[in-house]
Protein backbone atom coordinates (compact mmCIF):
# COMPACT_ATOMS: atom_id res chain seq x y z
CA UNK A 1 0.00 0.00 0.00
CA UNK A 2 1.04 4.04 -0.78
CA UNK A 3 1.46 5.75 2.47
CA UNK A 4 3.21 9.01 3.22
CA UNK A 5 7.40 8.79 4.24
CA UNK A 6 5.55 10.49 7.83
CA UNK A 7 3.70 7.50 8.71
CA UNK A 8 7.02 5.39 8.43
CA UNK A 9 9.55 7.22 9.78
CA UNK A 10 6.93 7.03 13.13
CA UNK A 11 7.17 3.67 12.68
CA UNK A 12 10.46 2.90 12.95
CA UNK A 13 11.12 5.85 15.62
CA UNK A 14 8.14 4.12 17.65
CA UNK A 15 9.81 0.69 17.55
CA UNK A 16 13.39 2.37 17.89
CA UNK A 17 14.90 0.24 14.77
CA UNK A 18 15.22 1.78 11.32
CA UNK A 19 13.13 1.62 7.93
CA UNK A 20 15.47 0.84 4.65
CA UNK A 21 15.37 2.90 1.89
CA UNK A 22 16.15 0.97 -1.25
CA UNK A 23 16.80 2.42 -4.94
CA UNK A 24 14.95 1.14 -7.75
CA UNK A 25 15.93 1.71 -11.85
CA UNK A 26 13.56 -0.47 -13.50
CA UNK A 27 11.13 -3.24 -13.21
CA UNK A 28 13.24 -6.02 -11.88
CA UNK A 29 15.09 -3.73 -9.29
CA UNK A 30 11.52 -2.40 -7.99
CA UNK A 31 9.96 -6.23 -7.67
CA UNK A 32 13.38 -7.32 -5.86
CA UNK A 33 12.84 -4.84 -3.13
CA UNK A 34 9.21 -5.17 -2.76
CA UNK A 35 8.88 -8.66 -2.49
CA UNK A 36 11.79 -8.58 0.32
CA UNK A 37 9.60 -5.91 1.92
CA UNK A 38 6.84 -8.33 1.73
CA UNK A 39 8.23 -11.25 2.71
CA UNK A 40 9.65 -9.67 6.10
CA UNK A 41 6.37 -7.45 6.32
CA UNK A 42 8.23 -4.52 6.40
CA UNK A 43 7.66 -1.09 5.36
CA UNK A 44 9.87 0.06 3.01
CA UNK A 45 11.11 3.77 1.11
CA UNK A 46 11.06 2.61 -2.89
CA UNK A 47 13.77 5.29 -3.65
CA UNK A 48 14.39 6.94 -6.99
CA UNK A 49 16.91 9.20 -8.00
CA UNK A 50 17.20 11.70 -10.44
CA UNK A 51 19.63 9.86 -12.74
CA UNK A 52 17.10 6.77 -12.74
CA UNK A 53 14.27 9.16 -13.41
CA UNK A 54 16.94 10.63 -16.44
CA UNK A 55 17.34 6.91 -17.69
CA UNK A 56 14.09 4.90 -17.29
CA UNK A 57 12.07 8.07 -18.21
CA UNK A 58 9.72 10.65 -15.42
CA UNK A 59 6.57 9.03 -16.53
CA UNK A 60 6.81 5.44 -17.10
CA UNK A 61 9.32 5.04 -13.74
CA UNK A 62 6.90 7.00 -11.27
CA UNK A 63 3.71 5.16 -12.92
CA UNK A 64 5.52 2.22 -12.35
CA UNK A 65 6.65 2.57 -8.90
CA UNK A 66 3.69 3.87 -7.29
CA UNK A 67 1.44 1.13 -8.86
CA UNK A 68 3.90 -1.68 -7.51
CA UNK A 69 3.53 0.33 -4.27
CA UNK A 70 -0.32 0.44 -4.32
CA UNK A 71 -0.12 -3.19 -4.71
CA UNK A 72 2.65 -4.17 -2.37
CA UNK A 73 0.73 -5.62 1.15
CA UNK A 74 3.07 -4.03 2.80
CA UNK A 75 3.49 -0.01 3.41
CA UNK A 76 5.54 1.32 0.78
CA UNK A 77 6.79 5.05 0.34
CA UNK A 78 7.85 6.38 -2.74
CA UNK A 79 10.60 8.70 -2.47
CA UNK A 80 12.60 10.68 -4.66
CA UNK A 81 16.36 10.64 -3.46
CA UNK A 82 18.86 13.32 -3.68
CA UNK A 83 17.14 16.12 -5.47
CA UNK A 84 19.20 18.41 -7.14
CA UNK A 85 16.67 21.26 -7.38
CA UNK A 86 13.02 22.32 -6.25
CA UNK A 87 11.92 21.88 -9.60
CA UNK A 88 12.82 18.04 -9.62
CA UNK A 89 11.19 17.79 -6.61
CA UNK A 90 8.41 19.67 -7.20
CA UNK A 91 7.40 17.75 -10.25
CA UNK A 92 8.21 14.37 -8.06
CA UNK A 93 4.92 15.87 -5.25
CA UNK A 94 2.66 16.39 -8.20
CA UNK A 95 3.46 13.40 -9.57
CA UNK A 96 2.45 11.67 -6.73
CA UNK A 97 5.58 10.90 -4.54
CA UNK A 98 4.78 10.49 -0.82
CA UNK A 99 8.61 11.50 0.32
CA UNK A 100 11.41 13.80 -1.53
CA UNK A 101 14.76 15.00 -0.55
CA UNK A 102 16.36 18.06 -1.33
CA UNK A 103 20.41 17.77 -1.57
CA UNK A 104 22.03 20.93 -1.22
CA UNK A 105 24.81 19.69 1.12
CA UNK A 106 27.57 21.01 -1.61
CA UNK A 107 25.91 24.51 -1.12
CA UNK A 108 27.46 26.72 1.42
CA UNK A 109 25.38 26.65 5.01
CA UNK A 110 23.05 29.08 4.35
CA UNK A 111 22.54 28.73 0.67
CA UNK A 112 21.64 24.67 1.82
CA UNK A 113 19.03 26.11 4.10
CA UNK A 114 17.48 28.65 1.83
CA UNK A 115 17.35 26.09 -0.82
CA UNK A 116 15.67 23.25 1.53
CA UNK A 117 13.48 25.77 3.14
CA UNK A 118 12.16 26.69 -0.20
CA UNK A 119 12.02 22.65 -1.04
CA UNK A 120 10.11 22.42 1.58
CA UNK A 121 7.45 24.87 0.80
CA UNK A 122 7.06 23.66 -2.43
CA UNK A 123 6.59 19.91 -0.99
CA UNK A 124 3.14 20.92 0.20
CA UNK A 125 3.49 18.83 3.13
CA UNK A 126 5.06 15.79 1.47
CA UNK A 127 7.75 14.48 4.31
CA UNK A 128 10.97 16.08 3.07
CA UNK A 129 14.92 14.74 4.03
CA UNK A 130 17.53 17.31 3.64
CA UNK A 131 21.29 16.46 4.11
CA UNK A 132 23.90 18.36 6.01
CA UNK A 133 27.72 17.53 5.85
CA UNK A 134 29.61 15.73 3.16
CA UNK A 135 28.79 12.00 2.40
CA UNK A 136 31.37 11.86 -1.02
CA UNK A 137 30.93 9.56 -3.58
CA UNK A 138 28.19 9.10 -6.60
CA UNK A 139 24.89 7.87 -5.64
CA UNK A 140 24.12 6.12 -8.89
CA UNK A 141 27.88 4.61 -9.46
CA UNK A 142 30.34 2.36 -7.77
CA UNK A 143 32.38 5.35 -5.79
CA UNK A 144 35.50 5.09 -2.80
CA UNK A 145 36.13 5.78 0.30
CA UNK A 146 37.13 9.49 1.22
CA UNK A 147 38.91 10.62 4.13
CA UNK A 148 38.67 14.02 6.10
CA UNK A 149 35.08 14.74 4.79
CA UNK A 150 33.17 17.52 5.89
CA UNK A 151 31.32 15.84 8.58
CA UNK A 152 28.05 17.09 10.40
CA UNK A 153 28.20 19.65 13.02
CA UNK A 154 25.82 18.83 15.54
CA UNK A 155 25.12 23.07 16.67
CA UNK A 156 24.43 23.42 12.60
CA UNK A 157 22.13 20.53 12.18
CA UNK A 158 19.97 21.84 15.05
CA UNK A 159 19.79 25.22 13.14
CA UNK A 160 19.70 24.00 9.90
CA UNK A 161 16.26 21.73 11.13
CA UNK A 162 15.25 24.98 13.09
CA UNK A 163 15.82 27.29 10.01
CA UNK A 164 14.21 24.93 7.67
CA UNK A 165 11.34 22.81 9.14
CA UNK A 166 12.87 19.68 7.52
CA UNK A 167 11.38 16.50 8.58
CA UNK A 168 14.65 14.39 9.05
CA UNK A 169 17.91 14.48 8.18
CA UNK A 170 20.83 12.97 6.23
CA UNK A 171 24.11 13.40 8.11
CA UNK A 172 27.93 12.60 7.27
CA UNK A 173 29.82 10.75 10.35
CA UNK A 174 32.39 8.97 7.93
CA UNK A 175 29.24 7.27 5.72
CA UNK A 176 30.01 7.34 1.81
CA UNK A 177 28.14 6.48 -1.06
CA UNK A 178 29.88 3.42 -3.46
CA UNK A 179 32.16 1.34 -2.82
CA UNK A 180 34.74 1.83 0.72
CA UNK A 181 38.19 1.53 -0.23
CA UNK A 182 39.05 0.75 2.64
CA UNK A 183 37.28 -0.46 6.13
CA UNK A 184 34.84 2.62 6.88
CA UNK A 185 35.09 4.54 10.41
CA UNK A 186 32.14 5.90 11.44
CA UNK A 187 32.40 9.02 14.17
CA UNK A 188 29.79 7.50 16.53
CA UNK A 189 30.03 9.72 19.51
CA UNK A 190 29.37 12.14 17.06
CA UNK A 191 25.65 10.97 16.02
CA UNK A 192 25.06 10.41 19.31
CA UNK A 193 25.46 14.28 19.61
CA UNK A 194 23.29 14.88 16.48
CA UNK A 195 20.65 12.27 18.28
CA UNK A 196 20.39 14.59 21.23
CA UNK A 197 20.80 18.37 19.61
CA UNK A 198 17.69 17.47 17.07
CA UNK A 199 14.24 16.35 17.13
CA UNK A 200 13.84 14.85 13.69
CA UNK A 201 14.99 10.95 12.64
CA UNK A 202 18.66 10.66 10.84
CA UNK A 203 19.30 9.24 8.25
CA UNK A 204 22.53 7.23 6.96
CA UNK A 205 23.15 7.16 3.27
CA UNK A 206 26.09 4.93 1.90
CA UNK A 207 25.13 1.73 3.94
CA UNK A 208 26.44 -1.16 1.82
CA UNK A 209 29.83 -1.97 3.06
CA UNK A 210 29.04 -0.92 6.66
CA UNK A 211 29.08 -3.87 9.02
CA UNK A 212 26.02 -4.92 10.92
CA UNK A 213 27.40 -4.53 14.18
CA UNK A 214 28.31 -1.09 12.60
CA UNK A 215 24.37 -0.47 11.64
CA UNK A 216 23.15 -1.63 14.91
CA UNK A 217 25.18 0.40 16.70
CA UNK A 218 23.59 3.52 14.85
CA UNK A 219 20.46 2.40 14.69
CA UNK A 220 20.64 2.19 18.68
CA UNK A 221 22.07 5.99 18.64
CA UNK A 222 19.04 7.30 16.41
CA UNK A 223 19.39 6.71 12.85
CA UNK A 224 15.72 5.57 11.81
CA UNK A 225 16.45 5.26 8.11
CA UNK A 226 18.85 3.44 6.11
CA UNK A 227 19.53 4.14 2.37
CA UNK A 228 21.36 0.75 0.65
CA UNK A 229 21.82 1.19 -3.09
CA UNK A 230 25.22 -0.27 -3.99
CA UNK A 231 24.92 -3.55 -2.63
CA UNK A 232 21.68 -3.99 -4.37
CA UNK A 233 23.35 -3.16 -8.04
CA UNK A 234 26.00 -5.55 -7.27
CA UNK A 235 23.79 -8.74 -6.83
CA UNK A 236 22.17 -7.64 -10.26
CA UNK A 237 25.40 -7.60 -11.78
CA UNK A 238 26.74 -10.64 -10.51
CA UNK A 239 23.87 -12.71 -11.30
CA UNK A 240 23.55 -11.64 -14.85
CA UNK A 241 27.37 -12.17 -14.95
CA UNK A 242 27.29 -15.97 -13.91
CA UNK A 243 23.73 -16.53 -15.44
CA UNK A 244 23.91 -15.26 -18.67
CA UNK A 245 26.32 -18.71 -20.42
CA UNK A 246 24.22 -20.81 -18.69
CA UNK A 247 20.58 -19.33 -20.11
CA UNK A 248 19.64 -21.14 -23.09
CA UNK A 249 17.19 -20.08 -25.81
CA UNK A 250 18.05 -16.14 -24.95
CA UNK A 251 14.71 -16.52 -22.09
CA UNK A 252 15.17 -13.22 -20.26
CA UNK A 253 12.39 -14.14 -17.65
CA UNK A 254 15.45 -16.63 -16.32
CA UNK A 255 18.20 -14.41 -16.97
CA UNK A 256 16.36 -11.01 -15.47
CA UNK A 257 14.33 -13.49 -12.76
CA UNK A 258 17.72 -14.51 -11.09
CA UNK A 259 18.94 -11.06 -10.60
CA UNK A 260 15.53 -10.48 -8.95
CA UNK A 261 16.28 -13.09 -6.85
CA UNK A 262 19.57 -11.89 -6.07
CA UNK A 263 18.18 -9.02 -5.27
CA UNK A 264 15.19 -9.25 -3.14
CA UNK A 265 18.01 -11.59 -0.85
CA UNK A 266 19.87 -9.07 -0.21
CA UNK A 267 17.18 -6.65 0.78
CA UNK A 268 15.62 -9.03 2.85
CA UNK A 269 19.06 -9.55 4.83
CA UNK A 270 19.44 -5.56 5.28
CA UNK A 271 15.49 -5.38 6.40
CA UNK A 272 15.99 -8.16 9.08
CA UNK A 273 19.99 -6.25 10.29
CA UNK A 274 17.55 -2.74 10.31
CA UNK A 275 14.81 -4.20 12.01
CA UNK A 276 16.34 -6.21 14.78
CA UNK A 277 15.63 -9.57 13.40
Amino acid sequence: MLVSGRELLKWAVERRCAVGSFNTYNLEVTRAILRAAEARQAPVFLAIGAGALDYAGFGILTAAALEAAREASVPVAVHLDHSPDVATLARCVGAGFTSVMIDGHRLPFDANIALTHEAVEAAHGVVVEAELGGVPGAEDASGSQVHDIPMTDPEEALRFVEATGVESLAIAIGNAHGVYSGEPHLDFGRLAELRDAVNVPLVLHGASGISDDDIRRCIELGVRKINVNTEIRQAFFDSVGTSIAGVKGYDVTKLLGGAVDAMAAVVEEKIGVFSGG
